[in-house]
């Protein structure tokens, strides 16, 4: 039986855990003996369940953060191929391994373009055998990597079928988290830290609401980093909506603050090809506002149920002139039903077509196919 390892950087809820987790699943099929190696937050080992019940061969699942106990691990088990994903500890043992005969095969996932993304591989370009880029940036590995080939496979993976939710399901999910139902209730469902820069969209209600002429209410949905809480909270006094604001924290289930929702805003600084919190609130009718960063303004279309901001960089936060002229722009859109019932049948088209006849698992198999 051949032997997969796959070597990533965490086990707990994220979007590239998603991919490595339908990555393992799309081997379920085969006889082929898969490991998990993660780096960080030994303690949240979230997705691994789901890991073992969705392919029976995953036999390890193991935090090895360092590069001793990778080379060590590596070197003992001598595995058929590599899946790495930012994970250090196997990055700096592999030209060792190398240097002392054992030549793992390595297929490296990418999740941005960006160069300081790119940059956190230059140790190991020459020992990859193949890329797998979330969205189409192979000019930017080529440039800053490696000419090896180059693989695009979106992480679209099947989901069970949303139906779009009718304003008797808003305003129950409304009650249940304590949201003024006759509000236009704009926000955010997700994790939330100073990469999501979850102040943007508090910024962006507050001018939101001046424009409106209408009550607004702000919904901030989700964990919010410790380090990043109080930056929230400022930010909501600055702008004094403190009172017009509900933090749920953490939720087993995000569903009722996606269908609470008349727009879904997110103001990261980076992303990876398409943040899956944007398929959920699309899928649901909820319309979006988000940045041009990752792949997403290569897949949203502006003004078919989502609204696009420029950001050109990765780094910066959200300006705040283009939060103030997308507010500008969507309050005559949201203050009319009309308009916005429109938007809101474009957002779940759009949202339920995007992972239709959409096989990335197949496409996963066909890359790893040549090692097993």
């Amino acid at each position: 039986m051949k032997h997969v390892v796959f070597a990533h950087r965490k086990l707990s809820f994220g979007g590239g855990e998603r991919v490595l987790l339908e990555q393992v699943a799309a081997l379920a099929g085969l006889p082929v003996k898969v490991s998990v190696l993660f780096r960080k937050e030994p303690g949240r080992r979230d997705i691994e369940p789901e890991l073992r019940e969705r392919n029976p061969n995953v036999a390890d699942v193991l935090h090895l953060p360092g590069a001793v106990g990778a080379f060590r691990w590596l070197w003992r088990t001598r595995p058929d191929l590599l899946v790495l994903c930012n994970h250090k500890g196997v990055q700096r043992a592999l030209p060792w391994l190398t240097r002392f005969g054992l030549e793992v095969p390595c297929i490296l996932t990418l999740h941005e373009h960006y160069e300081r993304h790119l940059r956190k591989y230059r140790g190991v370009r020459n020992l990859v055998d193949r890329w797998i880029c979330t969205y189409d940036f192979r000019d930017s590995v080529r440039t800053h990597l490696s000419a090896a080939p180059c693989s695009i496979i979106h992480p679209l993976y099947p989901r069970a079928k949303v139906e779009m939710v009718d304003a008797a399901a808003r305003r129950a999910a409304r009650c249940a988290l304590r949201v003024p139902e006759d509000a236009v209730v704009v926000g955010y469902a997700g994790q939330m830290d100073a990469r999501k820069a979850t102040v943007g969209v508090v910024r962006f209600a507050a001018w939101l609401g001046e424009r409106l002429g209408r009550p607004l209410h702000l919904l901030l949905a989700g964990r919010e980093d410790a380090s990043y809480a109080q930056e929230i909270q400022a930010a909501l006094e600055d702008v004094g909506l403190t009172e017009h604001c509900t933090r749920t924290g953490p939720l087993k289930d995000l569903a009722p603050a996606f269908a609470a929702l008349d727009l879904y805003v997110m103001t990261s600084r980076n992303e990876g090809f398409f943040p899956i919190a944007l398929i959920e609130a699309l899928e649901c009718g909820v319309p979006v506002l988000a940045p041009t960063v990752g792949g997403i303004g290569s897949v949203l279309k502006d003004g078919e149920g989502g609204f696009l901001m420029q950001k050109p960089d990765d780094r910066r936060p959200m300006p705040e002139s283009v939060l103030r002229s997308a507010a500008a722009r969507l309050a005559p859109l949201l203050a009319d039903a009309e308009a916005w019932e429109f938007q809101r049948v474009k957002a779940h088209a759009f949202g339920t077509s995007l992972t239709r006849d959409y096989d990335a698992a197949a496409k996963f198999r066909e890359v790893v196919a040549e090692w097993l």
